[in-house]
């Protein structure tokens, strides 16, 4: 009965988690104002992925 419960708790969790993910940024900032913790980490854009290499996402910066 318990490791019914806990799998149950556990998918909840992981539910949650997916749904928050994939939450419009507005709601998500939405939900950082009725409480901070609520917040995203950053600001949104680039810096989530590997896929970039690290500054390669920023803007081109280069000299004339």
């Amino acid at each position: 009965m318990w490791q019914n419960i806990i799998v149950g708790v556990i998918v909840m969790v992981a539910a949650v988690s997916l749904v928050w993910r994939y939450l419009p940024a507005r709601w998500r900032l939405k939900a950082g104002q009725l409480h901070p913790s609520l917040a995203p980490k950053d600001g949104g854009g680039c810096g989530g992925c590997s896929a970039c290499g690290g500054d390669s996402c920023a803007p081109d910066r280069r000299q004339p």
